[in-house]
């Protein structure tokens, strides 16, 4: 199994990742894409892995609106997919991807949205969920990426209660984080061929469906 990335930024939840050593779900890893320079500490890993890293500029993109600098960005993204033999890839960036990329890799991109969807799609969901001033839950949800703003199919989602990031003094890490324990589960579930469809909602096979959780734990 073959996977890649498309970030944006730091790469902070890539980099959590790499640094944790878990060499299996590395080696899976084949390449990762960024719309924007990134760190030079994760080029490093990134090069002491064996990953092949490609950047593309998304200001030097053509097309003189968001709409077609996204669509050039998916056309970009989707020749080195292909090109690479890309089983699944897993994005973490800022842009909405679109166009043919989206039909040949149906159910083949995932995306990880830090709040638990429906509620605050779209960009800075945690501070949307501050604003909203009322939330009890925070979290996290991966799903398949579709042509609308996270909306795709979901495959899973993480939990915590608000509470926890007004304690931690507004750090978005303690919920951003739990992404990383998400990644490795699906990698592990999409090379198992866990991951499929029924009723047109995801279904993992082997998983349960009927925990459930009580929060704050007494």
């Amino acid at each position: 199994m073959k996977f890649a990335f498309y970030i944006s930024g730091a790469g902070t939840r890539l980099r959590n990742f790499l640094e944790q050593g878990d060499m299996e779900r590395i080696r899976q890893i084949e390449l990762v894409i960024s719309d924007a320079c990134i760190p030079d500490a994760l080029v490093k890993i990134l090069n002491i892995q064996k990953i092949t890293y490609k950047e593309i500029s998304y200001e030097a993109l053509g097309g003189d609106s968001r709409t077609e600098k996204n669509l050039a960005l998916s056309g970009r993204i989707l020749e080195l997919l292909e090109a690479h033999e890309i089983d699944y890839c897993f994005s973490f960036g800022s842009h909405l991807l679109s166009g043919p990329l989206l039909e040949r890799y149906h159910m083949r991109l995932i995306n990880f949205h830090p709040s638990l969807l429906p509620m605050f799609p779209g960009i800075k969901a945690i501070d949307q969920a501050v604003r909203q001033g009322t939330v009890f839950l925070a979290g996290n949800t991966a799903h398949f990426i579709d042509a609308g703003m996270d909306t795709g199919p979901v495959i899973m989602q993480s939990a915590v209660p608000f509470q926890a990031f007004y304690d931690s003094g507004g750090d978005y890490e303690c919920i951003l984080n739990l992404q990383t324990e998400m990644l490795g589960m699906l990698m592990d579930l999409l090379s198992d061929g866990r991951i499929g469809t029924e009723n047109e909602r995801v279904k993992i096979r082997g998983a349960d469906y009927h925990a459930s959780a009580i929060f704050p734990a007494l």
